[in-house]
C-alpha cells in the first residue's frame, strides 16, 4: 500500500507540474499569437506598399528550385484547384506555429536574467518586475536579440532569392529594401511579444504561477504576494479586451491584405485559346496563354526601373526606359510555346514583338570579352527569376529584348517594362520583367533549370484545330497549326486511317521564320462512320515529327496530336 501511495503522489506531483507548466506557458502562447498575427499584417502591408517578398514566399523561392520536375508537378497537383496559394497557405500557418511557439523560449529567457538580476541587485523587489505594465530591460534586450537572431537567420538563408520585389527596384536596391523589410516585421513581432507578455504577467502572473521569481529573490519584501494578488479585475478585463480587438482588427486587416494580395495574382494558367476553332496568325494580347511561377506578378514603375547590363562587357551599362526606348530596334512576329503545353495543346501563342536585339546591345557595352569562352547569358527579372542560356544559341535565335506587344506596351502580365523573347526555346526561356543582363563564363542553372526542366529547342509540334465532333458527309476542311521554333517548318500531312496513308497539306506562308505555320486540307469522304484524324510535321532540316507519345515532364512533349470525328 505504502508503494501505490507513494506512485499516486509521484504521479500526481507530475500531472500538478504539468498543469502549472501550461498555465505558466498559457500566457506567452497567447503574447507569441498576438505578436505572430501583427507580424503577419506588417508583413502583408509592407509586400504591397514596397513590393518586399514575405517569408513564406522566401521560404518557397530557396525550396521549389531544389525540387525536381517531377516532384515541382506533383507538387502542383496535389494542392490542385489551389496550387499557387495552397503551399503558400501552409506556409504562413507555419510562420505563425513558429512565432507562438518561440514565445515560452522568450518568457524562460526573461525570467531567468530576471532572476539573476534580483540576486545581484538587492535593492530590487520581485513584484517589480512581475507588476510593472512596461516591459524591463531585461525583456527588451530578450526581444531585440530574437528579433535581429530572426534577422540575420533570414538574411543567411534568404540571400540569393532577397532581390525580388514588384515594382522593377535594381538588384541591389530590391534586396536592402526586402532585408529591411524582413527587419521590421520581426521588430514587430518581437515588440508585441514583449508588450503583451509583461502585460499578461501583471494581470494573469499570480494564476498562470508566473510570479515564481519572488520565490528566489534574495531580499523580498512582505507585500510582494499581497500586491501580485491586488491587481484589479478591471485592469484584467481591460487586458482582456484589448487583447480581443488585437485580434479582431489583426484578423480583418489579414483577411483584407490576402484579398488585396489574391485580386492582383495569377493564379492559373490564361488565354489558353479555343479548341475546335480556327487559329489566327497572330494571337491578340488578352488571348495569349500566360504563365507564371508567382502568386503575385510585378507591376513595375517605369521611375524605380532600370536595365542593367552586366558581366563580361567592356563597357557595362544601365538604361531607362526613356533611354530604352530611343535604341535601335526592330519589329518581329515570334511564336511562344510553353514547354507545359501538351500533345496538341493550347500553351502555344503567337504575337509581333518590338524591341531591341541582344546583340544590339551587347555592342552598345563595348562587346563580349573575347577571350573568354564558354559564354553564357543570365537574365534576372524583377520577380527575382532567373534563367540562362548560351550567348551563341541567343545570338543566332536573334534574341529579342521587348517592350512591345501586337502594337501596344508590353501588358504587366507580359513582362512590362522589357522580357527577352528567345525563338526556338521554351516560353520559360524567354524572361520576364528583366531588370539585368549579366554576360558569365560558366553555366548558371536557373529557377526551372534547376529542376531540371529542358533549356534545349523545342520540339516539333502540330496541333489539328478543325474539325472536331460531328460533321456532315462531304468535303471536310481539316486545319491546324505547326511550329518547330526556329527550324521552320517544311511539310505538314495529315492521315485519317490511323497512318495508313498520309495526305499533304497546303501550308500557309509564315509570318517569320519564327513562327508558327497555318495548314489546310480538304478531306473527301466514301461515307459516314467514325475516324481519327492525326497530323505530323516535317521541320526546316528534314526531321518528322516523332510518334513518339511523351509526356511534358521534363522535356516537353512529343507525338501525334489525333482527333475524333463522327461524320453523318
Amino acid at each position: 500500500m505504502k508503494v501505490r501511495h507513494r506512485i499516486l503522489l509521484r504521479i500526481n506531483h507530475i500531472l500538478h507540474a504539468a498543469v502549472c507548466m501550461l498555465r505558466r506557458e498559457s500566457i506567452a502562447l497567447l503574447a507569441g499569437l498576438l505578436g505572430s498575427l501583427v507580424a503577419v499584417v506588417v508583413m502583408g502591408a509592407l509586400r504591397l506598399w514596397w513590393g518586399t517578398p514575405t517569408p513564406p514566399e522566401l521560404v518557397g523561392e530557396r525550396l521549389l528550385p531544389l525540387m525536381s520536375a517531377d516532384q515541382f508537378v506533383a507538387l502542383l497537383l496535389q494542392f490542385q484547384p489551389h496550387p499557387k496559394t495552397g503551399p503558400l497557405g501552409l506556409a504562413l500557418l507555419g510562420q505563425g506555429v513558429i512565432g507562438i511557439l518561440l514565445a515560452p523560449a522568450y518568457a524562460l529567457i526573461v525570467r531567468s536574467w530576471e532572476k539573476r538580476q534580483l540576486w545581484t541587485d538587492k535593492s530590487r523587489s520581485a513584484h517589480d518586475e512581475e507588476l510593472r505594465w512596461w516591459p524591463g530591460r531585461s525583456a527588451w534586450i530578450a526581444a531585440g536579440a530574437f528579433a535581429l537572431g530572426m534577422e540575420l537567420l533570414a538574411i543567411a538563408l534568404f540571400w540569393p532569392v532577397l532581390p525580388e520585389g514588384l515594382y522593377g527596384d535594381s538588384l541591389a536596391t530590391a534586396r536592402l529594401l526586402t532585408i529591411l523589410s524582413l527587419l521590421l516585421t520581426f521588430a514587430a513581432y518581437a515588440a508585441v511579444l514583449a508588450l503583451a507578455y509583461q502585460a499578461f504577467r501583471r494581470v494573469w502572473g499570480v494564476w498562470a504561477g508566473v510570479n515564481w521569481v519572488a520565490e528566489h529573490a534574495v531580499e523580498q519584501r512582505a507585500d510582494d504576494t499581497r500586491a501580485a494578488a491586488a491587481i484589479s479585475r478591471r485592469e484584467a478585463l481591460q487586458v482582456a479586451g484589448a487583447t480581443a480587438v488585437v485580434v479582431v482588427v489583426g484578423a480583418l486587416a489579414t483577411n483584407s491584405l490576402i484579398m488585396d494580395y489574391l485580386s492582383r495574382s495569377n493564379l492559373s494558367y490564361e488565354g489558353r485559346g479555343t479548341p475546335g476553332l480556327l487559329t489566327s496568325p497572330i494571337t491578340p494580347n488578352a488571348d495569349f496563354y500566360v504563365v507564371s511561377k508567382n502568386v503575385l506578378d510585378p507591376t513595375v514603375a517605369v521611375n524605380r526601373w532600370q536595365l542593367e547590363l552586366a558581366g563580361l562587357v567592356h563597357q557595362p551599362q544601365r538604361w531607362s526606359y526613356e533611354q530604352l526606348l530611343k535604341l535601335p530596334n526592330e519589329t518581329r512576329a515570334v511564336t511562344m510555346e510553353c514547354i507545359s503545353n501538351g500533345v496538341g495543346g493550347n500553351l502555344m501563342s503567337t504575337a509581333i514583338w518590338r524591341g531591341v536585339t541582344l546583340q544590339t546591345l551587347l555592342r552598345l557595352g563595348g562587346g563580349v570579352d573575347g577571350s573568354i569562352t564558354g559564354k553564357h547569358v543570365i537574365f534576372y527579372g524583377v520577380d527575382g527569376f532567373t534563367t540562362s542560356l548560351p550567348l551563341d544559341a541567343l545570338l543566332d535565335a536573334r534574341t529579342l529584348l521587348a517592350w512591345e506587344m501586337n502594337g501596344v506596351a508590353l501588358p504587366d502580365r507580359h513582362g512590362f517594362p522589357l522580357r527577352a523573347v528567345v525563338p526556338g526555346r521554351y516560353g520559360e526561356q524567354s524572361a520576364k520583367w528583366i531588370t539585368r543582363i549579366e554576360i558569365t563564363d560558366h553555366e548558371y542553372k536557373g529557377f526551372y533549370q534547376s529542376q531540371g526542366w529542358s533549356a534545349g529547342e523545342l520540339e516539333t509540334f502540330s496541333r489539328i484545330d478543325a474539325p472536331r465532333g460531328q460533321v456532315a458527309a462531304g468535303a471536310i476542311p481539316v486545319s491546324g497549326v505547326a511550329f518547330a521554333g526556329i527550324r521552320g517548318i517544311r511539310r505538314v500531312e495529315v492521315s485519317v486511317d490511323g497512318g495508313g496513308t498520309w495526305n499533304v497539306a497546303t501550308l500557309t506562308p509564315p509570318l517569320s521564320d519564327q513562327t508558327w505555320v497555318l495548314w489546310h486540307w480538304l478531306w473527301r469522304l466514301a461515307g459516314p462512320g467514325h475516324y481519327t484524324i492525326l497530323a505530323r510535321a516535317t521541320d526546316g532540316t528534314g526531321a518528322v515529327q516523332t510518334s513518339l507519345q511523351r509526356g511534358t515532364v521534363p522535356d516537353g512533349a512529343t507525338g501525334w496530336p489525333s482527333v475524333k470525328v463522327y461524320v453523318k
